[in-house]
This record gives C-alpha cells, sequence and structure tokens, in this order.
C-alpha cells in the first residue's frame, strides 16, 4: 500500500502544446507514453461508489494489474489516497485475493468478488516526464483518451503532478513556473468518479445535493465548481452564489465560463497553499 498524493489539472487540448514545451525544458530524468487500457468494476449496489472507492484492472505493455483506490482525501484539486496494486495473471479482477493480501478487513469481500461487473472504461495515453525538482521527484502524467459507459463517453485531458519523493511544497514551487492560460483548472474528480457520471446530470446533481448537506468551505466550492463546469444549473449557480457571497466573480450569468479561466486556477492555486 501507498499513499498517492497528486494534484490533478484539467486542460483544453489548445493547452496541450505550450505545456509539453515548458515541461521539456525542465531537468528531466525520464520520458515515456504508455497505451493504458482501464476497466473499472462495482457490484450492482454499487459497493465501491458508494464507498468512494475506485476498483480497476489495468492493461499496460501486455501486463494486467488490479488497484484498489480507497477514500482518502480530497481538497480542490489535490488528491491523498490510499492506493493498492496486485498483479494478475488475466484481466479478470481477483478482489477477494487484494482483500486478503493487504489485510483490508472488508468482510463482504467474498460476496463482491463473485458479483463483480464491468462499469466502465478509461482508456488513454499517458505522457510523462520524471522531473528531479531541487530535492524532490515529481512524475508529471499528461493524459489523453476517452470514458466510455454504456450511457455516452467523455473526453481525457488532464494533468497530473504526482509527488514520488521529496517535499510537497516543491510541486506548488514548480506549478508557480509552469505556464498558465484560460482552459486550465483544478479538478476534485477523479477519473472513477467522472466515469460513474457520464450520462448521469442527474446522479451528479444529487450528489452535489448531498455535499451541500455536509460540506462547507473551499472542498463545497470546488465541488460546485467541478458540477457546474459540466452542467449549466441556472438554480446550481444561485446556490453558489449564496453559500458564498464574497466570491470574487459576480457576473453570475458567466460563472461557467469564469470555472475554466486562468484568473480561477491561479486563484484556486494560492487557496491550496494554505492547506500544505
Amino acid at each position: 500500500m501507498q499513499n498517492e498524493i497528486e494534484l490533478k489539472i484539467m486542460l483544453l487540448p489548445e493547452n496541450i502544446t505550450p505545456i509539453k514545451n515548458w515541461l521539456a525544458q525542465q531537468n528531466v530524468i525520464e520520458t515515456r507514453a504508455d497505451s493504458l487500457g482501464n476497466t473499472y468494476f462495482d457490484t450492482a449496489e454499487q459497493f465501491f461508489a458508494k464507498n468512494q472507492m475506485g476498483f480497476r484492472v489495468r492493461t499496460y505493455n501486455g501486463h494486467h494489474e488490479m488497484t484498489l483506490k480507497m477514500k482518502g482525501e480530497i481538497i480542490g484539486g489535490l488528491h491523498v489516497r490510499p492506493e493498492y496494486n496486485l498483479p494478475l495473471e488475466t484481466k479478470e479482477p481477483d478482489f477477494k485475493r487484494l482483500n486478503s493480501h493487504f489485510n483490508l478487513q472488508i468482510l463482504e469481500a467474498e460476496q463482491i468478488s463473485a458479483q463483480l461487473k464491468a462499469k466502465f472504461s478509461t482508456d488513454f495515453i499517458r505522457h510523462k516526464w520524471l522531473i528531479q525538482y531541487q530535492n524532490t521527484k515529481i512524475e508529471v502524467a499528461l493524459d489523453q483518451g476517452e470514458i466510455k459507459n454504456e450511457y455516452g463517453s467523455a473526453p481525457i485531458c488532464e494533468l497530473e503532478f504526482e509527488l514520488l519523493e521529496g517535499n510537497l511544497a516543491d510541486v506548488f514551487s514548480l506549478l508557480a513556473q509552469m505556464p498558465k492560460r484560460d482552459g486550465m483548472w483544478l479538478s476534485s474528480l477523479s477519473k472513477a468518479q467522472r466515469g460513474y457520471l457520464v450520462g448521469h446530470t442527474e446522479h451528479f446533481r444529487e450528489e452535489i445535493e448531498h455535499a451541500l448537506s455536509k460540506e462547507k468551505g473551499y472542498i463545497l466550492e470546488q465541488k460546485l465548481a467541478d458540477y457546474l463546469r459540466e452542467v449549466h444549473d441556472l438554480k446550481m449557480v444561485e446556490v453558489f452564489y449564496q453559500k458564498f457571497p464574497n466570491f470574487p466573480y459576480t457576473n453570475k450569468a458567466n460563472l461557467y465560463g469564469y470555472l475554466k479561466t486562468v484568473d480561477y486556477l491561479n486563484y484556486n492555486l494560492t487557496k491550496l497553499l494554505a492547506f500544505i
């Protein structure tokens, strides 16, 4: 088991080239590209979704690996989550073995294993740069591909900064130097969460309504922002301003667009610094 600590930035495709050019100028130890095929599994009752977990089988270079990502803590685009990985001989998951191997003590593991069904896929090309920045090793991954479930599809175009060794503060120091443009934004949504939500606007709305009853402050703001970037919901815009009357952008009609601007990206990076 390891804790995955990463910062996720969503991109519009026109921002890929300037980011690649900038990354090429860093102290790059290694770079590579892989084609990753991922199938996410769950039970009919959605055990993993309800417990804010993601369980997948990944195939790359002829190898298979199953991964369980636990809930962990997500603040804006900063994801800190326990992650468990085990190799597989085939593409078939074996959750019972993973539960036993890591002594997770999930009592329903045998039942879950018997009931697992493929729910969606996230297939993408991952370009990776291993960067030495000061005394810290940071893996930067650019993922481009597609999420698919039986109800529809959505593009994957995102940048992940993962802390491998060293200080999280150095990740933010590196980010401060990154060229920033409109069409780049922090996101608290994982690929697994997006896979469950594609084609299910009503489920996304239910998740946000649930968050309104239990979350507050910056975490709630980011969940609302993720929702409003995907769904043009005028009633939820009103809720947003009721919850955050001092929000620095006051043009309600254009809030959807503002949430994808460089101004909002910089605002969020400043906010996140308070949490590290």
